[in-house]
């Protein structure tokens, strides 16, 4: 054989056109596939992050609010107590001291339960004089008055609640209104 001329030996092929681009066209198909399986990873990967971050905030928002139940029966004794105290105001005012002692004692058993409720999340709503809001309080009734005082709280018959910002109850509440 002579320099220059290509190596025939047998066995052993000779590149051809053809082989190179069908091994170039692999390559490419291969790259391809590639790049589509990277974007399925990253979009799975995405999707259980997501996922995780669903999982965490609705665990959140289940220890939040586990005690909405217990904390409901427990406003009820809450406005016991409140109805007890209104009514005790009048025997208070009688110079009668251990009267007075015992309505005392029960302001003192109410204030430490506000304080137990709020150590738990719960905001105590309905104030006297506070702009009336539908999505806080309830209007059981209307009073005309001034100017001054149309859309305000004029009278809480019954203290509503929140528990962690979410409204428990609404404030049940006489509302002013314009005078005709």
């Amino acid at each position: 054989m002579e320099n220059g001329a290509n190596d025939l030996t047998p066995g052993k092929e000779v590149p051809s056109a053809n082989h190179e681009k069908a091994a170039l066209d692999a390559l490419e198909l291969a790259k391809k596939e590639a790049e589509i399986a990277q974007k399925e990873m990253l979009y799975v990967r995405a999707e259980f992050d997501n996922y995780r971050k669903r999982i965490l905030k609705e665990q959140e928002q289940a220890i939040k609010f586990a005690n909405k139940n217990l904390i409901t029966e427990l406003l009820v004794v809450f406005d016991y107590f409140d109805r007890a105290i209104q009514h005790s105001k009048i025997l208070k005012a009688k110079a009668d001291p251990e009267v007075s002692n015992f309505v005392s004692g029960v302001e003192m058993s109410q204030h430490e339960f506000i304080q137990l409720l709020g150590r738990f999340g719960v905001e105590l709503i309905g104030t006297i004089g506070e702009k009336f809001d539908p999505e806080r309080h309830e209007a059981i009734s209307q009073r005309e008055v001034d100017t001054d005082a149309a859309d305000t709280v004029l009278e809480v018959f019954q203290k509503g609640s929140l528990l962690n910002g979410r409204l428990l109850k609404p404030a049940k509440v006489v509302v002013g209104k314009l005078k005709n």
